[in-house]
């Protein structure tokens, strides 16, 4: 490998990965994908920012080889202890599993301004799809989340490396000017601080008399931003973002968010290392006998598996999630009557759906649906048909509300369910 020394061991494929030089990502990815154990630990003697790495050294030497192998001693044990196992398909997700086992700690996000995403996890390296794959463990139960930050992006080119300034809602301009407000009692005027300013005396602009003492002529009862270009005053300015990327400029209002947490190994991850396979079930019998509903559990698996599938051929696939006002039929016609319609509706939507799409309920309030070979525009009419069969199928006013999901925001609804 071009820029590093494998050290090899008789137990195991490797002791550790040396990289006494700058390399290419690309280089260390095709190591670790052939490597028996890809949570081998790593020495960075090259400056090899953003690559995953246990150990960082300036100097390549006997003395920092000891300290490497005095930082890298415990990491090795709880590698040996626990073999890998992982199936081609679950490699990536296991091993970020087997990364926080062994290195005994927190999958821990930090902020990085060189990152067009400005969040990365060191204990992972610089991975695009970090997110997503850390997403799907917490989905499964296999990660618990512990919130970190919320990022915005630039709706032109989705970098979240933005400038925030408030801004003037007649005109756009940054350049606001903090004045106080000066409330006059006897005449009842209310202007800025400027407007009543005459040398140093404090003088009213409508009646021309003099503001001699606070709180007997008059008050400040507040603060303004006063917009140096087009002279607007106001006291709600408007949010936006500049990006730092492309220069674009989205309203607060329009920019979409992305919230980012840090993640712990729970006890179900452990035990999907030690079997060696994330949490499954044999689908064959579900794609085989295509049957319509099945239970929230089998929708989560099912949906994950045929969304990989979908990305990786390039297939559409989208999901949907209905909301009823289940707390609302509750009120007016009981707990018993609402699960009785609500049964119904389940119903009535599974026969209205194709052979090969699935349904389940999500929580006591929400139905999803996966739609295979289905692009998310091509899903609006089916939704429609889908209202209009709970109509027909009750006289209790339902208020459904449905969004479509497809690509990695499946992932974000189906954790949301």
């Amino acid at each position: 490998m071009p820029g590093a020394m494998r050290v090899a061991r008789a137990d195991l494929p490797y002791a550790a990965i040396l990289l006494t030089s700058r390399i290419d990502p690309a280089d260390l990815d095709n190591a670790l994908d052939q490597a028996r154990d890809p949570a081998v630990p790593i020495a960075d003697f090259g400056n090899n920012r953003g690559l995953r790495r246990d150990f960082v050294g300036e100097r390549l030497d006997q003395f920092s080889l000891a300290e490497v192998r005095r930082h890298f001693a415990p990491i090795e044990r709880r590698l040996t202890e626990l073999p890998f196992r992982a199936f081609q398909a679950e490699r990536a997700e296991l091993t970020i599993l087997r990364l926080a086992y062994s290195r005994d700690t927190p999958i821990e996000a930090r902020f990085a301004p060189d990152s067009k995403a400005i969040v990365e996890y060191p204990l992972l390296g610089s991975t695009a799809a970090a997110r997503r794959q850390l997403e799907l463990l917490a989905h499964f139960d296999l990660l618990q989340r512990r919130h970190f930050s919320r990022t915005h992006l630039c709706g032109k080119c989705g970098s979240a490396r933005l400038n925030t300034y408030e801004a003037c809602p007649q005109c756009g301009s940054a350049d606001l000017l903090e004045q106080t407000l000066i409330h006059h009692f006897r005449c009842g005027w209310q202007d800025t601080e400027s407007r009543f300013m005459q040398g140093r005396l404090l003088v009213c602009p409508k009646c021309n008399r003099e503001l001699r003492h606070l709180g007997v002529d008059y008050d400040k009862p507040g603060m303004v931003l006063v917009c140096r270009s087009c002279k607007a005053t106001n006291s709600e300015p408007l949010v936006r973002f500049a990006c730092l990327d492309c220069s674009a400029v989205t309203p607060s209002a329009d920019a979409a968010s992305i919230d980012w947490y840090h993640y712990d190994l729970a006890e179900e991850g452990m035990l999907a290392l030690r079997q060696g396979h994330l949490p499954r079930f044999d689908i064959a019998p579900l794609i085989q006998g295509r049957p319509r509903a099945v239970s929230p559990q089998e929708f989560r698996l099912l949906a994950t598996e045929v969304a990989r599938v979908a990305q990786r051929y390039s297939r559409p696939f989208a999901v949907a999630r209905f909301n009823l006002n289940i707390e609302t039929l509750r009120r007016q016609i009981g707990s018993v009557e609402t699960d009785i319609v609500f049964r119904k509706a389940v119903d009535a939507i599974v026969e209205a759906l194709r052979t090969g799409d699935f349904v389940s309920t999500a929580g006591a309030n929400s139905i999803v649906v996966g739609f295979p070979e289905t692009p998310a525009p091509s899903v609006t009419p089916v939704i429609e048909r889908i209202r209009a069969t709970v109509r027909n199928c009750t006289t209790v006013p339902f208020d459904i509300d449905a969004e479509v999901a497809e690509g990695d925001a499946i992932i974000d609804m189906l954790a949301e369910s």
